[in-house]
């Protein structure tokens, strides 16, 4: 079978679940079919609506090509205006493209950067189009209203929505798509850069961002959002991979076709196949993932002051961002940083609970599945697609509700720690990833 897989690009450089995941699904797959990965990549200096798909070296299996002058690309990060997302392009390149090529299923981790002709020409081609939700990027809250207009003249949104914030400009989108930022995004210097950035949008509570936008930009926002709603009716299929997602998606296409098959990665296995007891006096809760609001980052900030002060038998351990923060001058708090998944087994291995405090809907949380492998404990929030994974008495609702399960586990650590390992343990755990494209395969490409 000859396939596409549509990712944001390739790790290192693109770094998260997405790009791990379309990856590690390209290279098995490969084994047996004809798979390319397509990415969205520079953007030229002089703006016109040609395309070009361009093979890169690789070390992979697979054939690699860059789509070149894609639309923007905002990695959630939020959008200032609104036209570049949604400008026009050629639809020649794109049909010579695909015709040569001849796929017979394009399956899309993302719609960043993809511009709607794309999927035109696959349509009138009659290539089945698939899109497994990794994101809720293209899909506003503000659309479920009944005069979302009236909403859209404000940036303020829900913590889903990754299009009403405030983000870089188009002229700064084109430098992070640059093949010279690709080569220089882990420089010292850049890093820097990145987190003083970074810092300053750590800062900005978001129910704060309320700033006002023109009449034109209003009607451009609307217009992009129509833009991605159109987009998602071409799709043929959707591959959700969590109750969490399907609820979600499903509040504005009720009447999609669709199958939920909870994901996993390569090279993942149970690591503790016999129950080790804990017994450690300290309990070490760990944190991975950015440091920023919809993450629920600040939230557990709270309850962990709160609980320090009438229960000081833990410390907190938070990994995957380089934002400073005050908690980190506590002697029972300490940031290791940004961590390479050659490491993360160390940080499994040093974590008793973990949290997911996410706020916003969380399609997924490779996290969760990677930590419960290790058998650590695992407190997630409803919000988080990785509830599929863990007992109902480990789901919390709120601050409140997180505050007194963590102290459940903190008041008889050694019972009540060893209690859920032994559960964990005897629980089936989705992590064979040769099984689970095989499902892919059978479920999605092939029916």
């Amino acid at each position: 079978m000859k396939i596409i897989q549509y990712s944001l690009g390739l790790p290192p450089y693109r770094r998260g679940g997405l790009p791990r995941y379309s990856t590690d699904l390209a290279m098995e797959l490969s084994a047996n079919n004809n798979v390319v990965l397509l990415y969205p990549g520079k953007i030229p200096f002089k703006l016109n609506t040609k395309m070009k798909f361009i093979t890169q070296k690789s070390i992979y299996p697979f054939k690699v090509i860059e789509m070149q002058n894609p639309l923007p690309v905002s990695l959630g990060l939020g959008i200032d205006a609104s036209a570049p997302y949604m400008a026009k392009r050629n639809k020649d390149a794109i049909e010579t493209f695909l015709k040569e090529l001849n796929p017979d299923v394009i399956h899309l981790h993302t719609l960043m950067g993809l511009p709607i002709e794309f999927l035109q020409v696959a349509k009138d081609l009659n290539i089945k189009i698939i899109y497994t939700t990794h994101d809720f990027y293209g899909l506003c809250p503000k659309m479920l209203n009944d005069n979302p207009k009236e909403l859209l003249k404000s940036r303020k949104c829900s913590l889903d929505c990754m299009l009403c914030k405030k983000g870089p400009s188009f002229e700064k989108i084109r430098i992070m798509q640059s093949h010279l930022y690709m080569q220089l995004k882990d420089t010292v210097l850049v890093k820097k850069i990145r987190q003083r950035q970074k810092n300053k949008i750590s800062v900005m509570p978001y129910e704060k961002q309320t700033n006002k936008v023109s009449t034109l930009e209003m009607e451009n926002r609307f217009k992009l959002r129509l833009y991605y709603f159109q987009m998602f009716k071409l799709i043929d299929e959707f591959h959700f991979n969590s109750s969490v997602s399907k609820n979600y998606v499903e509040q504005y296409f009720p009447d999609v076709k669709e199958k939920i098959i909870n994901i996993t990665h390569k090279g993942l296995k149970r690591t503790n196949l016999e129950i080790k007891d804990f017994s450690n006096k300290s309990i070490n809760i760990g944190y991975i993932g950015p440091y920023d609001e919809k993450k629920g980052f600040f939230q557990l900030i709270d309850v962990l002051k709160k609980i320090r002060k009438k229960n000081t038998s833990f410390e907190f351990h938070a990994y995957g961002d380089i934002v400073e923060n005050d908690i980190f001058k506590k002697n029972w708090a300490k940031n290791h940083g940004i961590i390479s998944s050659d490491e993360m087994k160390y940080v499994y291995n040093n974590i008793d609970i973990l949290i997911m405090p996410s706020l916003w809907h969380e399609t997924y949380g490779f996290t969760v599945l990677e930590a419960l492998s290790y058998d650590d404990v695992c407190l997630v929030s409803q919000n988080v697609g990785a509830k599929d994974l863990v007992h109902s008495t480990c789901i919390f609702k709120n601050k409140e509700d997180l505050e007194k399960k963590l102290m459940f586990f903190l008041e008889d650590p050694t019972k009540r720690i060893n209690q859920e390992k032994k559960r964990i343990i005897y629980q089936h755990l989705p992590v064979d990833f040769s099984k689970h494209v095989s499902l892919i395969y059978k479920e999605l490409y092939v029916n």
